[in-house]
């Protein structure tokens, strides 16, 4: 009886229970967005050719995802065109002439109408939410009269657990005393202009259809063409209920492509298919499972004060769209507008990836950060041709990576000059290895990052005889509207951070290293005025100038690069207001943390509340530019405020030795709670007051070192599940040391 009741199983009575609890529309959360009216506006994609985007809420597994309602589906590492940047002129870019992500027609958008036999169309009330707790987009619809009642469910689902799997069902609650029929639609759109599919039926009895095809155009000569195969079922044009009946119908997606088989993509797609038909009414249940094991391993919650603040769904919607577009078993990049949407930046891993998303990662979900890196690492063949292409050295990664990591941005100035990015992917590389200290990991992976990286900044620098330092000239920095530049002080010092990386871990491994690396690195050029006490941002820098985003604050967070105090807030005032306001939507949390950094909470609150600008109701869905404009689902733009989030207000920061926490508490909130902060294999719950805090270590790895905490000069042993009371001030954790 301890498993069982009755001959049904504990799993089974779970799923009935499901059913029944959720046939009835879901009430607003932090984690279930919910609205009676769905997002009409559109923002214009850059790209010509690309369709206009709209603020409806997406659906992903890091694997395969799409936006609700739309027609088209993508997976992750699947492109279609060439790398082709562009001399001159860049624009106006046309997607067919690019490396982009690859659609594929929605075989389970799916849309309905419903009447009775006498085709009388029942106008019910419709409603719908995204659970973002469960990863599940549902659909209501609700009517009652003098017969009875109606009640439809519609819930649509990227599978977390088996990442092949698209996922429509229906359940249907008949208590009107008449049968009723649903008019079933499919959003399928045009056909791919971008894989060429043939449909075959395999099964009339289960109603199987095979799509089949492989992509049009490599992303170079010779290169991949991967094959992709859908496997779904045909879906009728009409379902029937009869009266007093409660029936659920399935319509699953299983798609494989020939990136992730080392077998026949159909015979994959139709196996995952059959698989999870056999299974259909326990998928839910394993999909809520492992978003919930998701959740359980990081999370960040808010009690607000002011009960109509939005900060709570702001933080838990910035953490789904971020998590839906990756997953650890699947290291095929993140795109600034996520895995579901695919058009807007076509779908290519930027810096984006390693600067704005990645630290969130790397604090609360290791194995996403070291799948973000694996990314890189495979590419590094493909970084290395790119560097002897134009001369240099070592691994020079491009500005825009899709399938094969050669250079896939539109225009060859941005990965010829935008060099930075090979420093970031390096620092990103450093974070991991202080957190984590995962030696087996810096042998395997790491060093073949530090090192490739620093040989590439060796060759690149130059020696200035009158400034007597080792300078990187005509360079493109992240503030975009300058551009040549010399010297652009974030590319300078994140090249020295990444030859420092270099020598320590050759050092700590017993490998060679050139001695000039240390040389270059203690000499290298950083732009500073010391009669305005602050960093230019380049060579000949005119404070008349207007910058895109954050670019010399950088150097402060995340960088952390040493300066004092009044340097830090000199950096902060003299580019607070000379960054473009219609710029991208990161800036304001880097000002935030920034200010937070030197004591002016009532600035960093300032900034850090013009993150709602960017933020679209009902699903949290982020825009890179304010007021509607821009990429949409911009996931970069949530990886900059859970930034704020985490490394402002809780204060974190991954040192070479410890992990630093200064934390307070959030606009409009009294109580903070992060979930699953990792630290050297162990895992701690930080719980924020106005003047108190609770510190446990909930978790530990068998191998794992024990921990203590420092605070106000007093040393505290971490034991697993013991709790700390303290009052809330800095502090920091480290290697026990008795």
């Amino acid at each position: 009886m301890a498993l069982r009741l009755a001959g049904v199983s504990l799993r089974l009575l779970w799923v009935l229970v499901i059913a029944v609890t959720g046939l009835k529309p879901r009430k607003p959360s932090d984690t279930c967005f919910v609205t009676k009216e769905l997002p009409f506006h559109v923002s214009t994609s850059s790209i010509t050719e690309s369709k206009a985007g709209n603020f409806m809420a997406s659906i992903a597994n890091g694997y395969v995802g799409t936006v609700v309602m739309s027609n088209s589906v993508h997976v992750s590492g699947l492109f279609n065109g060439k790398g082709w940047p562009k001399r001159y002129p860049i624009y106006p870019i046309y997607m067919s002439e690019h490396a982009h992500r690859a659609r594929l027609p929605s075989t389970a958008s799916i849309s309905f109408k419903v009447h009775d036999n006498d085709v009388v169309y029942i106008n019910g009330t419709r409603s719908y939410a995204l659970d973002v707790k469960t990863g599940v987009f549902y659909s209501w619809f609700e009517e009652t009269n003098e017969n009875g009642s109606l009640f439809i469910e519609m819930r649509y689902y990227a599978h977390r657990e088996r990442r092949n799997l698209l996922i429509n069902e229906i359940t249907i609650k008949n208590d009107l005393n008449k049968e009723i029929t649903l008019d079933l639609s499919n959003n399928y759109g045009n056909f791919s202009k971008d894989v060429k599919l043939t449909q075959h039926t395999v099964s009339e009895k289960e109603e199987l259809e095979i799509a089949f095809g492989k992509v049009n155009i490599p992303e170079e000569k010779f290169g991949l063409q991967p094959q992709v195969a859908l496997a779904f079922r045909d879906i009728k044009e009409h379902i029937f209920i009869n009266a007093s009946e409660w029936r659920t119908w399935y319509y699953i997606t299983a798609i494989a492509t020939s990136i992730d088989t080392k077998f026949d993509p159909w015979r994959q797609a139709e196996g995952a298919w059959k698989e999870a038909m056999r299974d259909k009414r326990h998928l839910l249940w394993h999909h809520t499972k492992a978003w919930e094991e998701l959740w359980e391993s990081g999370k960040v919650d808010v009690v607000t004060k002011d009960k109509s603040s939005h900060l709570g769904q702001a933080i838990y919607g910035s953490l789904y769209y971020l998590l839906s577009s990756t997953r650890a078993d699947w290291p095929y990049g993140l795109s600034p507008g996520g895995l579901p949407g695919g058009e807007e930046y076509m779908g290519h891993t930027f810096w984006d990836q390693d600067i704005w998303m990645y630290p969130v990662m790397v604090l609360l979900y290791p194995d996403l950060a070291r799948a973000s890196l694996r990314y890189r690492y495979d590419r590094l063949p493909a970084a290395r041709r790119i560097a002897r292409k134009w001369g240099y050295k070592g691994a020079m990664f491009p500005w825009e990576s899709s399938l094969s990591g050669i250079e896939t941005s539109p225009g060859e100035k941005y990965g010829r000059y935008q060099n930075h990015i090979t420093g970031d992917i390096a620092y990103a590389a450093q974070l991991y290895w202080h957190a984590t200290k995962d030696y087996q990991w810096l042998k395997e992976i790491g060093y073949a990052l530090a090192y490739q990286t620093a040989e590439y900044w060796a060759s690149r620098v130059s020696f200035d005889n009158r400034k007597e330092k080792y300078v990187i000239e005509y360079v493109m920095p992240p503030d975009e509207y300058q551009f040549p530049v010399d010297n652009s002080v974030y590319t300078n010092v994140v090249a020295k951070i990444n030859l420092e990386f270099a020598v320590k871990v050759c050092t700590l491994l017993g490998r060679y290293y050139p001695k000039m690396w240390v040389k270059i690195a203690e000499q290298m050029y950083i732009p500073f005025d010391s009669d305005r006490n602050f960093h230019p941002e380049f060579d000949l820098y005119d404070l008349g100038y207007q910058a895109k985003q954050a670019d010399t604050i950088l150097i402060g967070y995340p960088l952390m690069y040493n300066m004092s105090r009044q340097v830090r807030y000199n950096d902060l005032l003299t580019y607070e207001n000379r960054t473009d306001p219609e710029g991208p939507a990161m800036t304001h949390a880097m000002f935030a943390i920034g200010w937070l950094e030197v004591g002016e909470e009532e600035r960093a609150a300032k900034a850090f509340l013009k993150n709602y600008e960017h933020i679209e109701q009902p699903f949290q869905v982020w825009t890179e530019q304010r007021r509607k404009r821009g990429a949409i689902n911009f996931i970069t733009g949530a990886g900059g405020f859970l930034q704020a989030v985490l490394f402002g207000y809780g204060g974190f920061r991954i040192r070479e030795d410890q992990l630093y926490f200064d934390p307070k508490l959030p606009p409009t909130s009294n109580t903070f709670t992060i979930t699953g902060v990792d630290y050297l294999g162990s895992s701690l719950k930080f719980i924020i007051k106005n003047k108190k805090m609770r510190i446990t270590l909930t978790e530990r790895e068998q191998i794992a070192p024990a921990l203590e905490l420092v605070i106000y000069k007093k040393v505290y042993p971490l034991e697993h599940k013991n709790t700390l009371l303290l009052l809330r001030g800095p502090g920091f954790i480290r290697m026990r040391r008795d």
